[in-house]
């Protein structure tokens, strides 16, 4: 990667600090090992596409061996590296190079190796990180081997007013990450609560056509509730009861319609049997005949199988083994749910701005469990309609494509809405937005361990993103995950550096 694909961070830390062995594990990043005077120390954050770099170390004299504690992680996941080496580049301004690898992690995350430098002036410097997986370089910008300290510039008082401290060690212990303030293209889009039905395309309920017992033992059938069973399958058998409208009895009733049916053929055809007779034998076969095929499956004298009219899941579960059922009582009902609806009731003053909606987003428990569902998913079944006069909400009616099943059916979730119309403006993951005091507020990552409070100016969402209109420039970098433990370490005293930098 080029400096240029890189947003980079650069502070020189402005107050002469301790570097000593006993403050933390990191070391005496900043301490003269010959035992010379203390060197001020400057910090280093950098991110390419798949990394990050927090990097300290002290100001570099020729001839002065100095530690640098070098923090990687891996923005996927936000965790540290736990294994590979690194190689550090230097090459001065006349042409000499420098290279030093460090093949041993401190501890997770952390390099430290002792780098000593002979030429002064400018220098080059870069770092190569080689691990399993993957493979970065970042180029560190203004790097200067001073002759000694006295050439090395004063520096101004810094009382870093406001900067919040979040160690590299804490947000690899919990979910963390940032995210870019970028240009997106934002639609408008309002909020509501959705709830999921079953398509009446793709639900159907399943009923006892018959009296019977659900049965149990041998050659019993019976699907599981939330099983996915496939067309045709058996998901219930019923066993007749001792009396009643059993399917022996259907069965028999339509064997004895079959044999008058078939006595009246042969009497036809001698014109031993009037027309008008014939024509109500036949009738009565054929309507027992179509109401005994109705029964799905079939069996013998003793066992009626049901059917599944199509592949589906089992829900509504309302029967167990050995349960007395009457003809028409429901069992179960069996749903496809890769189409859906989703009935949401949308607030009447948002109704009238949205217009026919153009998009869905299904806001989950978290940035990562949610999702789009765009224009070709879905297709708009009605709107509007009628105001409910105490909840002062329209309903809109939406068929969806649940091609992962994400949506269960009869949930209710929190969905946004969204029109046609759009525009381009610098938007931020809703994750990273904070209420407090009635503001709202984000933390800016200024350095790998550095944080600050801004109260922002929102404008509208969208698919999980939401305007700053105010506070925030394009391209700072903002918490996204874990943001409430910043918060946290910005009003507690006791959450603080535990380490001197």
């Amino acid at each position: 990667m080029k400096a240029l694909k890189y947003i980079a961070v650069l502070t020189v830390l402005l107050a002469v600090m301790a570097w000593s062995e006993g403050d933390h594990d990191h070391g005496a990043a900043g301490h003269d090992q010959a035992g010379a005077e203390e060197r001020p120390g400057i910090a280093v954050t950098l991110w390419t596409e798949n990394m990050e770099l927090f990097m300290e170390y002290p100001v570099i004299t020729v001839n002065t061996p100095g530690r640098f504690i070098i923090h990687l992680t891996i923005l996927e996941g936000f965790q540290p590296v736990r294994e590979g080496q690194i190689k550090l580049n230097f090459v001065s301004g006349d042409g000499h190079a420098h290279e030093f690898v460090e093949s041993q992690v401190l501890r997770e995350g952390i390099f430290a190796p002792t780098i000593e430098l002979h030429d002064a002036g400018p220098t080059r410097f870069s770092i190569i990180y080689d691990g399993p997986n993957i493979r970065d370089s970042f180029d560190i910008e203004n790097v200067v081997v001073y002759g000694s300290m006295s050439e090395v510039p004063a520096q101004p008082e810094d009382e870093a007013a406001g900067e919040i401290t979040f160690l590299k060690e804490q947000q690899w212990k919990i979910p963390f990450s940032t995210a870019i303030a970028e240009t997106r293209e934002i639609k408008r889009s309002v909020w509501a609560i959705g709830e999921v039905l079953p398509s009446p395309k793709a639900y159907a309920e399943i009923v006892s056509p018959v009296d019977g017992v659900v049965h149990v033992g041998e050659g019993s059938q019976l699907a599981l509730p939330g099983s996915f069973v496939k067309r045709n399958d058996p998901i219930a058998t019923i066993t007749p009861p001792v009396q009643g409208n059993s399917w022996a009895t259907s069965q028999l009733g339509f064997e004895q319609a079959k044999r008058d049916y078939e006595r009246a053929q042969r009497l036809k055809e001698r014109q031993a049997i009037s027309e008008r007779d014939f024509e109500r034998i036949a009738n009565e076969y054929r309507a027992m005949k179509a109401g005994f095929e109705a029964l799905s499956g079939g069996g013998d004298a003793e066992i009626l199988t049901l059917k599944a009219p199509f592949s589906g899941k089992i829900v509504e579960y309302q029967v167990r083994p050995g349960q007395r059922v009457a003809a028409g009582d429901k069992l179960m009902a069996i749903v496809d749910p890769h189409t859906v609806w989703l009935r949401v009731n949308v607030y009447e003053n948002d109704f009238r701005t949205l217009g026919r909606p153009a998009g869905v987003y299904i806001r989950g428990d978290g940035f990562d469990d949610s999702w789009d569902i765009d224009a070709t998913e879905m297709k708009v079944l009605t709107t509007g309609g009628a105001l409910d006069p105490i909840t002062r909400t329209v309903p809109v009616l939406i068929e969806i494509t649940n091609a992962n099943q994400r949506l269960n059916i009869n949930e209710s979730t929190p969905v946004e809405l969204y029109g046609t119309d759009r525009n381009s403006a610098t938007a931020i993951p809703k994750s990273a937005i904070y209420e407090e005091e009635g503001m709202d507020v984000v933390f800016v990552q200024s350095g790998g361990e550095s944080f600050e409070k801004r109260i922002v100016t929102l404008g509208p969402n969208f698919s999980g993103w939401v305007t700053v209109l105010k506070g925030l420039q394009h391209g700072e970098r903002v918490v996204a995950t874990g943001g409430y433990h910043v918060k946290l370490a910005s009003t507690t005293a006791e959450i603080g550096h535990g380490h001197a930098h």
